[in-house]
């Protein structure tokens, strides 16, 4: 607890010949991760790049295939269906093959990839077609909406005409242009911004038309020259066409998409072997060789050793050299947090800020109680409290993603709003709040008649939740050997303890007679402030380092930081009480709305604007505490994840 698991670094050198086997039993075991740092004279790293790469190309392949797969018609469902639909467990109906090899992989990929190309090229060109025969089929509408026949434009003996659209603000520009000419045009509204056009004048006139008719963006009416003159005949003639067009493109998509699913069924297995192939390359690719000998090494739980001792001499015969050795200052070990219960949930936390370093106290069991007891001040409400705890266990209950969120991380989040209205249910208690109503007497405080409680509560839970960051921060040097930053830490602490009680007694005061009174503290107060300033230059000329200047600057911006940030951090927790005043304040918004639109009508929309917009922002509200207020005091969340290696557990030998 606090803590991550211990780890363990190891050799492992093998005779060649057992390397297979080695990463096979590895990849079994599943707690080993394996790192590629470490060499020795004599041997030389295995290069897998190659056969790495070729892997990664198959699985492009293989998605290149079943992306080809036309989509289905969308069934829009409701949020009930899909909410039911997310507890059913997802049932393997098809049995992968137990074994497949690459080669016949890369022989079942290769025969639909050249079906599909065929028939794609093919797709695409009546497609094509098919726009091409819509666009006519428009040009012919508006020919025969206004009475005219395709053979009435073009090039004659001593006229042109021209037919197309043109955007409205520009045909009225064009009867200036074309003023003093043969040429003349009608118009009619035809599109949104666009008038149809038919411009005729004498070829002496045509290169100039033509001219200005190019500057103002018309658009020619453009009609396959094979086209009948006729509009009526040639709209039949076009219908035809586009039927027959669109009955190829049918035929041919449900050619693809029997290609690509009798593909999805041969490749259940394909991906597996694929990834597993690609797994073991990957993991060859840590090894270092001699013609005889291969080396690895890596990192593994401390409680892991004897089974990784057995294993690798089983697999070897006992003929394998296995070392472990505990991590060196300078090592930087993979981190592995494990917690359990309700603190497992909240790990979704400390992850998103971060992986804690090596040693680092893991603060995801401490996040788990004071995210709780914060979202509980803020909002106080058996009611919605037992609302939230319902919401909560039915998102933990599902068996399938819901809303984009994979059931993993929907578990989780279940997990941690069942634990936000737990404690709302403690603290509605605590105020007597039932549903935005005052259901009993309050055993702790109303917050809307306490006020002053509640800020002066929310406060000192400030000053225990930052003080412990602090605690934390100087835990965290010392364990990784930095005492003399841990000792600074140390007076950073004593500054805001000494800072806080100044505090305290000015608040019941209002007299900055208390820093007199009171000299002691004040001192201690400046003088911890003094070393903060001068707590870099300390440092640098204990490590014998130069350029006085920087450290001095960089002791201005520390100073400036612990003076001002641990005061506005303390006040910042003011928003505890401002939550839970502002909650209690939407029960006397009931009372108001009952007055206009009748009693239940709004207790229930403010009760649901409660659950909903509030009970958001204060989940956000908390998380800015967490990491804003808490984190920023201690954690550095730069620590490397623990990933070990594996392989799936499916099939039995990959060729």
């Amino acid at each position: 607890m606090l803590q991550s698991t211990p780890m363990k670094r190891f050799y492992l050198a093998t005779p060649t010949k057992y390397e297979d086997q080695i990463i096979e039993d590895l990849g079994a075991l599943g707690f080993v991760q394996l790192i590629s740092d470490y060499t020795v004279n004599g041997f030389r790293k295995v290069d897998s790049v190659e056969k790495c790469e070729k892997y990664v190309k198959l699985q492009q392949r293989m998605s290149s295939v079943l992306s080809a797969l036309p989509p289905e018609k969308a069934v829009k469902k409701g949020l009930t269906k899909s909410l039911k639909e997310s507890f059913r467990k997802s049932v393997a109906s098809r049995r992968v093959p137990a074994t497949l090899s690459l080669e016949q992989i890369e022989s079942d990929v290769a025969e639909p990839e050249r079906e599909l190309d065929e028939r794609l090229s093919k797709l695409e060109k009546l497609r094509s077609d098919l726009k091409n025969l819509k666009a006519t089929k428009e040009g012919l509408l508006i020919l025969q909406k206004h009475g005219l026949r395709s053979d009435s434009f073009g090039d004659f003996n001593n006229i042109f005409v021209r037919a197309g659209f043109l955007n409205r603000t520009f045909s009225v520009k064009l009867e200036k242009y074309v003023e003093g000419t043969s040429v003349r045009f009608a118009r009619w509204p035809e599109k949104r911004e666009d008038n149809f056009l038919v411009i005729l004048g004498l070829n002496q006139d045509k290169a100039y038309a033509e001219d200005t008719l190019t500057r103002l963006n018309f658009a020619p009416l453009i009609l396959p020259g094979r086209v009948n003159p006729d509009p009526l005949q040639a709209l039949e003639q076009n219908e035809v066409s586009i039927v027959k067009v669109q009955q190829e493109i049918n035929d041919l998509e449900h050619d693809v998409r029997g290609i690509c699913e009798e593909f999805q069924e041969k490749a259940v297995g394909f991906d597996p072997v694929v990834r597993r192939a690609l797994a073991v390359e990957n993991a060859r690719g840590t090894f270092s060789r001699t013609e005889t000998l291969s080396l690895v090494h890596g990192w593994i739980p401390s409680n892991r050793q004897e089974s990784l001792t057995a294993a690798v001499q089983a697999s070897t015969n006992n003929a394998a050299f296995l070392k472990f050795e505990d991590p060196k200052p300078d090592d930087l070990p993979p981190v592995q947090i494990s917690n359990k219960s309700v603190a497992r949930d909240f790990e979704l936390f400390t992850r998103l800020r971060g992986t804690p370093q090596y040693g680092e106290i893991d603060p995801t069991p401490i996040v788990t109680v004071l995210f709780t007891i914060m979202y509980g001040m803020m909002f106080g409400d058996i009611g919605q409290g037992i609302v939230l705890l319902a919401i909560g266990v039915i998102l933990s209950r599902l068996q399938k993603g819901f809303m984009g969120i994979s059931s993993r991380a929907m578990g989780r989040l279940g997990g941690i709003v069942a634990s936000c209205g737990m404690s709302a249910i403690f603290f509605g208690t605590l105020y007597g709040e039932f549903f935005l109503s005052e259901a009993f007497h309050p055993i702790f405080v109303n917050p809307i008649e306490g006020q002053t409680t509640m800020i002066v509560v929310a406060l000192l839970f400030g000053v225990v939740q930052l003080g412990l960051g602090l605690v934390l921060k100087i835990v965290n040097l010392l364990r990784t050997g930095a005492r003399i930053a841990a000792a600074f830490g140390g007076v950073r602490l004593v500054y805001y303890v000494a800072g806080v009680a100044l505090a305290v007694k000015y608040a019941s005061s209002l007299s900055f007679a208390v820093f007199t009174e009171n000299l002691w503290l004040t001192v201690t107060a400046l003088v911890c402030l003094i070393v903060v300033f001068f707590s870099p230059t300390i440092e640098a000329i204990l490590r014998h380092e130069a350029g006085f200047g920087a450290h001095i600057m960089n002791g201005a911006s520390e100073f400036i930081e612990t003076f001002l940030s641990y005061l506005t951090n303390s006040i910042s927790y003011v928003r505890l009480a401002a939550f839970a005043i502002a909650h209690s304040a939407l029960g006397l918004s009931v009372l108001i709305l009952a007055a206009l639109i009748g009693y239940w009508p709004g207790f229930i929309f403010m009760n649901f604007l409660a659950l909903t917009i509030e009970a958001l922002g204060v989940f956000i509200q908390c998380m800015r505490l967490t990491y804003y207020e808490f984190f920023t005091k201690f954690y550095s969340g730069t620590g490397s994840a623990y990933r070990p290696f594996s392989l799936p557990k499916f099939l039995g030998t990959v060729k």
